[in-house]
């Protein structure tokens, strides 16, 4: 009886490294997920309201507003981001707007004022030239 367990077990066990080594990654595919994401267009919709709240709640833990205005600033955040675009010849990629939000997150930032953070300046924001130029106004 015990070894029809040990047989079963390594049997079993077989199973899973071969399975392991035929689902794993191939050579040079490792780190490749989502890379080609991080290089598409921005939402300027999901940015801008995730920016403006990560702001609001900069201002809280600095002191700067109460609780409350910071919820009511993160509501506000939202609303007014709607129906914004990006200036012309600007168009961010996915990449370029998760520094700056990650640069927000960080609270080794908190006491940078948030229009100093270089990940977020125009410059590091629009160096992808959009394609076409129909957007007005900006961020």
């Amino acid at each position: 009886m015990t070894g029809a367990v040990t047989r079963i077990a390594r049997r079993a066990l077989a199973g899973v490294l071969l399975f392991l080594v035929l689902a794993g990654p191939t050579p040079g595919a490792v780190g490749s997920c989502g890379g080609d994401e991080l290089d598409r267009e921005a939402d300027l919709d999901s940015y801008c309201a995730e920016r403006e709240q990560l702001v609001c709640v900069r201002q809280a833990l600095r002191r700067e507003i109460t609780s409350g205005q910071r919820d009511d600033c993160r509501r506000t955040a939202i609303v007014d981001c709607r129906n914004r675009s990006w200036a012309p010849r600007c168009q961010p990629t996915e990449r370029q707007t998760q520094a700056c939000l990650n640069a927000l997150r960080s609270l080794d930032t908190l006491n940078t004022p948030d229009d100093e953070l270089e990940e977020c300046q125009t410059e590091a924001l629009c160096t992808t030239e959009r394609r076409d130029d129909a957007g007005i106004g900006g961020l």
